[in-house]
């Protein structure tokens, strides 16, 4: 919690007058009252300040650590606000709108700021802007960026926005950069990709019990994330119990399908995999797909094949790991040659080995 100073202490003891006394604050003096009204619950303040905000970014992600739901739709009103006005104050300068827990130094430098004898006119904006994103300088529309993590029942908050964004999809810009997914119908994720473009998300964290055929659905919106950095996957596949041969080969072409996304991904570096056991027999294709060399690969609790393992030293996208977790992954009935092909490749740069439970004596 923030302590008010000075020069904000009487603007919250009423909030009509600090209202009333916003298009001709200094700039200066915003984000510590800002900061200071959204801790306190002052509504309707909140709301006003994010419809008249004079800089380029309002890192509000980074008061969310216990937020209200109130105090959060007061933000989102005040972004409505701004759309709906027909008359926009010429100091208005909102550009990005940051919902993740990110930018902490903003606000440390405008208190320090405000507790200094710097002015509004010394205060350049450009001192604050350098620690936000480039892109931030770059939009017309005001872009909303998120990190979501979404479970089958939504809370109270993430249902509100979800609902607030959709409905404004065609008026904003949405970008979700991390995006973890926890047991949600593949039909409610594609809904939240139709919002959130996915060429944004940078990591991806996947955990949901789909069938097949739900995975090979799911493999254009995969594709598309093109700008992914780390993928983590866990059991994406309820295990079928049937032999024919009809079954085996449409299962097999799910399963390809999905694997020939990873040929998009031209920024992975980290790829980690627990229990993908429909992936058995299916590694080499997985590796040979990578376009760029990993850093990081996890394959942890897996059945692994003998003909998985082989590929493990044929391909080049491993040559230059730093970090390999094959805890868990059941190696004593299986000729471990070419485990040890690929550490001997790796020596220079591998840095951490994660062998547990693999049973090689």
């Amino acid at each position: 919690m923030s302590i008010p100073t000075p020069l904000t202490h009487s603007l919250l003891r009423n909030e009509d007058v600090a209202i009333f006394s916003l298009e001709e604050m200094p700039n200066v003096l915003f984000p510590a009252l800002f900061k200071e009204a959204f801790e306190g619950r002052q509504t309707k303040l909140v709301k006003e300040m994010v419809a008249t905000w004079p800089l380029p970014c309002l890192p509000v992600g980074a008061l969310m650590k216990t937020p209200s739901l109130e105090t959060f739709q007061a933000v989102l009103d005040g972004v409505d606000m701004r759309l709906t006005r027909k008359f926009h104050p010429r100091r208005t300068k909102l550009q990005v709108l940051d919902l993740r827990n990110a930018h902490q130094s903003f606000w440390n430098i405008w208190a320090g700021a405000e507790e200094s004898s710097c002015s509004a006119e010394n205060w350049e904006e450009k001192q604050v802007v350098k620690v936000l994103p480039r892109y931030a300088l770059r939009r017309q529309r005001v872009k909303v960026i998120v990190e979501l993590c979404i479970w089958s029942c939504l809370d109270e908050t993430q249902a509100y926005f979800l609902k607030w964004a959709q409905q404004r999809k065609g008026s904003l810009h949405f970008c979700c950069t991390q995006m973890t997914i926890w047991e949600l119908p593949l039909i409610v994720l594609k809904e939240i990709l139709n919002v959130f473009n996915p060429q944004h998300i940078t990591e991806l964290e996947l955990n949901t019990e789909w069938n097949l055929s739900d995975l090979a659905h799911f493999a254009p919106y995969f594709g598309k994330m093109i700008n992914l950095q780390k993928v983590f996957l866990a059991p994406l596949h309820k295990m079928t119990l049937s032999n024919s041969t009809e079954t085996r080969d449409r299962e097999t072409k799910c399963i390809k399908k999905f694997i020939s996304q990873f040929s998009k991904f031209n920024c992975l570096q980290h790829l980690c995999m627990f229990c993908v056991h429909f992936l058995r027999d299916h590694m080499n294709q997985v590796l040979g797909s990578l376009m760029t060399p990993l850093e990081t690969l996890s394959i942890t609790y897996y059945l692994i094949s003998q003909k998985d393992l082989d590929s493990l030293s044929r391909r080049q996208s491993l040559f230059q790991l730093k970090h390999l977790d094959l805890s868990g992954v059941v190696l004593c009935d299986l000729d471990i040659m070419p485990l040890r092909g690929l550490l001997e490749k790796v020596a220079d740069t591998l840095e951490t080995l994660d062998l547990k439970w693999c049973r090689m004596n």
